[in-house]
């Protein structure tokens, strides 16, 4: 059953990445991708570092120390 869940979950993650992939800007595939690959080749990771780095982008922040 756990197996289902996570089988399904990379799915999802692929069949979104696979009609968004030429969207995303290079620098942000490759380094993803290198993080994807790191974790054991899992497209949930590669998904979650896809999103995590465009919010980052569009939410830039200044921070003063």
């Amino acid at each position: 059953m756990i197996y289902n869940g996570c089988m399904k979950m990379e799915q999802e993650a692929h069949d979104t990445l696979k009609t968004s992939w030429l969207g995303i800007p290079s620098r942000m595939r490759s380094y993803c991708d290198e993080v994807g690959r790191v974790s054991g080749g899992s497209y949930s990771i590669l998904k979650g570092c896809v999103e995590m780095e465009s919010d980052a982008a569009a939410n830039t922040q200044e921070f003063k120390y």
